[in-house]
C-alpha cells in the first residue's frame, strides 16, 4: 500500500528545505559579505550604549549611577527595535512553474531562493521578517526555516494576518493585464521572468500549451510572431515598473540565466536607499 500523497509531500518537503535554506543563505552571503546588525538608538527595552550628555537632550534621561563615576554626564540609549519592517510576497501564479530549459530554475524556484536569500540578510541585519499572509513577524535563528517552510508549505502552512504597516517585497512574474500593488511605500517589486519569455528564439512551427485551463496556441511560423511579441512584453514590462512606482515601490527585473546574487544584491540596496 502506497503512502498518502500528503505524506509523501510532507517528506519531499522535509528533504528538500535543508538543501533551499543553505543556498539561500549562501547566496545571502556572496550578495551581502560582511554584513553585519544595524543597531541603532530608539525605542526599546534592550541597553545599547551610554553617550554624552548634549544640549538639547531631556534631563530626565540621564544616568545618574554612571554620570558618579566621573565629571561627565551620561545617556542611556536602549536598543531600536522594528515591528514587522520588511513583509515578502511572492505572487503565485501557474506560469511560475515555467522554465524553457532543463539547466534553469523554474521561475518560482528562483524567486523562492531570492526571498528566502533576502529574509535572510534582513535577519542578520536584526530586521523581523513575516512572509506576507502566511507568518507572523519572525527574527533570531529560527525564523528563515519557519519562513521556508510556510513558503514550500502552500495551502498547508499556517495563516497570519497581513501587517499593513510594514514595508513589502513582492515577488513575481507578473503576466497578468494591468498589474497593480498595494500602496506601501518603501518596498520593491521583482518581476522575473524565463529567458524564452524575453527573448522568443522560437522558429518554425511551434505548439504552445497553456498554464492551467488556458487553451494550446499553434504558431505555423513562429518567428513572424516574434517582434509583435517583444513589442507587448516590452509594454508588459512598462506597466509592471509603473504599478510599482504608483505604489511607492522600486521596481526591480531579473531574468533566470542570470546570477540570483546580482538580482539580491540590487533589491537589498533598493531598500537601503528608501
Amino acid at each position: 500500500m502506497s503512502a498518502p500523497k500528503t505524506l509523501l509531500d510532507a517528506q519531499a518537503l522535509a528533504e528538500g528545505l535543508p538543501k533551499l535554506i543553505l543556498a539561500a543563505e549562501r547566496l545571502a552571503f556572496v550578495a551581502a559579505p560582511g554584513l553585519h546588525g544595524r543597531r541603532r538608538a530608539g525605542p526599546g527595552d534592550t541597553f545599547w550604549q551610554f553617550r554624552d550628555f548634549r544640549d538639547g537632550d531631556d534631563a530626565r534621561r540621564i544616568d545618574w549611577r554612571r554620570s558618579a563615576r566621573g565629571d561627565r554626564l551620561y545617556l542611556k540609549e536602549r536598543e531600536w527595535e522594528a515591528q514587522a519592517s520588511l513583509s515578502l510576497q511572492l505572487q503565485d501564479t501557474p506560469s511560475l512553474t515555467f522554465a524553457s530549459d532543463k539547466t534553469l530554475p523554474t521561475k518560482r524556484e528562483r524567486a523562492s531562493l531570492l526571498l528566502l536569500a533576502l529574509s535572510a540578510i534582513l535577519l542578520r541585519t536584526g530586521e523581523r521578517v513575516s512572509l506576507y499572509g502566511r507568518t507572523n513577524p519572525l527574527s533570531g535563528s529560527r525564523a528563515l526555516p519557519a519562513i521556508a517552510a510556510a513558503l514550500l508549505g502552500g495551502s498547508g502552512a499556517a495563516e497570519a494576518d497581513p501587517d499593513q504597516r510594514s514595508r513589502r517585497v513582492v515577488f513575481g512574474d507578473f503576466l497578468v493585464p494591468n498589474p497593480g500593488f498595494a500602496r506601501q511605500p518603501g518596498g520593491a517589486v521583482m518581476q522575473i521572468l524565463d529567458p524564452a519569455e524575453c527573448d522568443f528564439p522560437y522558429r518554425g512551427r511551434i505548439l504552445f500549451e497553456g498554464f492551467s485551463r488556458e487553451p494550446e496556441l499553434e504558431a505555423a511560423h513562429a518567428e513572424s510572431w516574434a517582434e509583435t511579441y517583444r513589442t507587448r512584453l516590452t509594454a508588459q514590462r512598462e506597466n509592471v515598473a509603473r504599478a510599482a512606482m504608483v505604489a511607492g515601490q522600486t521596481p526591480l527585473f531579473h531574468r533566470t540565466d542570470h546570477p540570483p546574487a546580482q538580482a539580491l544584491a540590487a533589491m537589498y540596496n533598493a531598500l537601503l536607499r528608501r
